[in-house]
C-alpha cells in the first residue's frame, strides 16, 4: 500500500522492520499530519450538503427582476442572480460581478468585470449581457428599473470585460442602484428561450450560487446548489455549501415562529413582536436585531377622493397615534417615522417632526377640507397576518374620534400589489424595505410617475429637489436636498409614515455563517449546517 504525505511516498517497507514499529511510524505520521493542518482539505467538506428551509411571511410575487415589486421576491432573486456591485454589512457598496470602477468622467462610468464567468445556462456573462440587462430593464414598458435607471443614457461594451454607462448628467445614487434589481444579471439567452415563463420559471438564468428548480405557488419554492458557481472560500471550496433551499411562505407569523421553534424551518425572515422576547431566551435559536433602512405605513391615493384632497391627507397624519402604534402594536420594535428617511441614513433631519397625535387638528383640517361631518374610506390590507390586522385594528380607533371611518379590507399580498400598481385603491398598507442610498427611498416613490409612486404624487418641487440630489457630487449637498425634499412630501401627504423597523436574525443554532444585513436580504452562499 502506498502513502503520500507532504509531497512523500511511505510504503514498500522493508520486510526486515518489525510490523509494531510500522505501525507506530504511521500513527506518527497520522498525528504530525493532524497538528500540521494536514486534514484542512478535508474541513469544507464537512460543511458541504443538506436543505435549508426558510420561512417568509409571504409568497415570491415574480422572479423577474425587471417586474419585481416585492421584497419576498428579492430575498429569493438574491440567491439566484448576482448584482455588479453588492452591499455589505458596513452597508459599503464592494465588487460582486464588477471587480472594479472609475468614472472616465462625471458622466461616464466604466466597469471592469469577472473573467470566466459562465450564467447557468453555460454561456459566457461578459459586457455584451450588461448591456443587454440594462437596455431591458431601461427600455422595456412597465419595467420598475426604468424610473431607478433613468439618469443612464446609453450602456456599451468597449470590450468582453469593459462597459461604460453614460449618463444624461452626473448621477450619485448609481452605484447604490445597481447593488439591487437593476443591477442583477440575467442570461440574455435564458431571457429570450423563457420569455413570458422568466417570471415563474426562471431555469438557468442567473450566475448566482443557487439553481431556480421548482415553485409550487402557495406551498413552497425551492432553489438548488450551482455546482459551477464562480466564488469559492478562503481555502479554495467551491461555494455554496447547501444542497438546496426551500422557501415556504407563512402569512401568519405567529405560526411561522413556531415552525421555526420546532424546527420546521431552520430561518424565519422576521419575528412578531409578540414573539421576540421567547426568541431571545430560546437556547435552540439565535436572534439578533439591527437598525434597518426600512419604512412601513399607509398609501394614499391622491387622484381618488377623499384623498385628492390635501385638507384631508393631512388630517390623516395628524390623527394617527404612531407612539400608540410602536409601544402596543410593535412592543417597541422600530422607531417612529416622520418621513421616508430613517435614522440609519446620513440624510436623516433628528429635528423633523411635521406631526403627532392630535384629533383637535385633525377635525380642524377636515372641516377646512369641506368634511366638517367626517370621511370613511377603504383600507386595503395584506390577508393572513394577525399583526397586520392588528395595527389596522389601531388606526380605525384612532381616527374614529376624529370623525374618520376605516372599513378594512382584506387581499392577499399578490392582489394587493397588483391592485396598488393600478391605482386601485383609496389607501393600502404597504411597506419599503429600503435601500443604502436615499434616492432609493424616495425617487421611485415620490417623483412624478416613479415606478412605485401608487400614490400618483406630482410635485414639481420635490421633483427638482430629487434629480438634483442625483446630480450633487457631496453628501452635504444630497442631505440637504433629500431633507427639503422630506419636507414637502410631509406637507403633501401621499404617504402616512408609521415607523422605520429592525432587520432580524432568526434562525435555529444549526444554521452557521449567517450574515445580518440592514437590507434584510438573507443570502446564503457562505451558510451551511452543523451541530
Amino acid at each position: 500500500m502506498m502513502y503520500t504525505i507532504f509531497g512523500h511516498t511511505v510504503g514498500n517497507v522493508r520486510s526486515h522492520i518489525v510490523p509494531i514499529k510500522i505501525a507506530i511510524l504511521f500513527l506518527s505520521l497520522l498525528c504530525v499530519l493532524s497538528a500540521c493542518g494536514g486534514t484542512t482539505s478535508q474541513a469544507p467538506q464537512s460543511k458541504m450538503g443538506g436543505t435549508l428551509n426558510v420561512g417568509l411571511q409571504s409568497d415570491a410575487v415574480t422572479l423577474d427582476p425587471m417586474k419585481s415589486s416585492a421584497l419576498y421576491d428579492r430575498q429569493v432573486m438574491y440567491n439566484i442572480y448576482d448584482t455588479l456591485v453588492q452591499v455589505n454589512a458596513q452597508n459599503s457598496i464592494v465588487p460582486d460581478l464588477a471587480t472594479s470602477w472609475t468614472y472616465k468622467t462625471p458622466t461616464q462610468l466604466i466597469f471592469t468585470l469577472h473573467s470566466g464567468i459562465k450564467f447557468q445556462d453555460g454561456t459566457p456573462f461578459n459586457a455584451a449581457a450588461v448591456v443587454f440587462n440594462i437596455n431591458r430593464y431601461l427600455n422595456t414598458p412597465l419595467s420598475f428599473r426604468a424610473s431607478e435607471l433613468s439618469a443612464v443614457k446609453s450602456v456599451a461594451a468597449q470590450d468582453a470585460l469593459h462597459v461604460v454607462f453614460n449618463l444624461k448628467k452626473p448621477f450619485s445614487p448609481l452605484l447604490a442602484t445597481l447593488t439591487d434589481r437593476a443591477g442583477m444579471m440575467l442570461s440574455p439567452t435564458a431571457v429570450q428561450k423563457l420569455g413570458a415563463n422568466l417570471a415563474n420559471n426562471p431555469v438557468n438564468a442567473g450566475t448566482g450560487p443557487f439553481i431556480f428548480s421548482t415553485w409550487l405557488k402557495g406551498d413552497h419554492l425551492t432553489i438548488k446548489r450551482n455546482p459551477n458557481y464562480w466564488k469559492k472560500d478562503s481555502q479554495g471550496q467551491t461555494l455554496p455549501y447547501l444542497s438546496s433551499i426551500v422557501y415556504k411562505p407563512f402569512t401568519n407569523g405567529t405560526i411561522e415562529y413556531s415552525n421555526l421553534q420546532t424546527g420546521a424551518i431552520n430561518v424565519a425572515d422576521s419575528v412578531d413582536p409578540n414573539d421576540v422576547a421567547n426568541a431571545q431566551a430560546n437556547p435552540s435559536l439565535v436572534y439578533k436585531q439591527i437598525p434597518a433602512l426600512s419604512f412601513y405605513g399607509m398609501e394614499l391615493n391622491t387622484k381618488a377622493a377623499p384623498f385628492d384632497n390635501l385638507y384631508v391627507r393631512q388630517a390623516i397624519e395628524w390623527g394617527v397615534n404612531r407612539s400608540e402604534i410602536l409601544t402596543n402594536v410593535l412592543k417597541g420594535l422600530g422607531v417612529a417615522a416622520q418621513g421616508p428617511i430613517a435614522p440609519t441614513s446620513w440624510a436623516f433631519n433628528s429635528q423633523f417632526a411635521p406631526y403627532s397625535y392630535n384629533v383637535s387638528q385633525a377635525k380642524k383640517l377636515l372641516a377646512q377640507g369641506g368634511h366638517p361631518n367626517g370621511i370613511s374610506f377603504n383600507l386595503i390590507i395584506a390577508s393572513g397576518s394577525p399583526l397586520t390586522t392588528q395595527l389596522a385594528q389601531y388606526l380605525q380607533s384612532e381616527l374614529q374620534p376624529a370623525g374618520i371611518t376605516v372599513n378594512i379590507k382584506q387581499e392577499t399580498f399578490a392582489a394587493l400589489l397588483s391592485d396598488g400598481t393600478a391605482h386601485n385603491f383609496q389607501a393600502v398598507l404597504l411597506n419599503w424595505s429600503g435601500r443604502p442610498d436615499p434616492d432609493g427611498n424616495m425617487y421611485t416613490y415620490f417623483h412624478t410617475g416613479g415606478s412605485n409612486n401608487d400614490m400618483q404624487f406630482s410635485n414639481p418641487q420635490v421633483d427638482a429637489l430629487l434629480e438634483q440630489a442625483r446630480v450633487d457630487q457631496t453628501l452635504s449637498a444630497r442631505t440637504a436636498d433629500y431633507q427639503k425634499a422630506e419636507q414637502l412630501i410631509m406637507q403633501n401627504a401621499p404617504y402616512v409614515f408609521f415607523y422605520h423597523g429592525v432587520s432580524q436574525e432568526a434562525i435555529t443554532t444549526a444554521v452557521k455563517n449567517f450574515t445580518l444585513l440592514p437590507s434584510g436580504m438573507m443570502t446564503f452562499t457562505n451558510v451551511y449546517l452543523g451541530s
